[in-house]
């Protein structure tokens, strides 16, 4: 392994480069609104609710009660629109794009990170 990458990991700052030299076929990351891409540690839905909190200033209780009650087995979607983020695997995403997401997307895409479709 390269010294370059040996402090990289997921919880450090998504490099598209660094992340290429240190992962093969691995990519779970959210993307925020503005284009910033996210490692999704420790999970997707984890990550999604954390940003949801903090951007409405709600406890994770007051998160859950005001879920509407056809989300209750399908969170992800629900909470991703509340933040307007959008997860991303290797191959799919989950959410709404707007520009700045589809341009990082395309640049995932364009690095070899992101096999899916845009």
């Amino acid at each position: 392994m390269e010294t370059e990458t040996m402090g990289y990991d997921l919880y450090s700052e998504f490099d598209i480069e660094q992340h290429r030299k240190k992962f093969i076929n691995y990519l779970e990351v959210l993307i925020e609104k503005n284009g910033h891409i996210l490692y999704a540690v420790p999970s997707h839905q984890e990550l999604a609710i954390r940003l949801a909190c903090e951007e409405k200033g709600w406890t994770r209780e007051e998160l859950n009660a005001a879920c509407p009650r056809e989300y209750y087995f399908d969170f992800m979607p629900w909470v991703l629109g509340l933040t307007g983020a959008v997860s991303v695997w290797n191959d799919m995403y989950v959410g709404k794009p707007n520009d700045s997401q589809m341009e990082t997307l395309r640049q995932l895409k364009d690095a070899g990170l992101y096999k899916g479709t845009i």
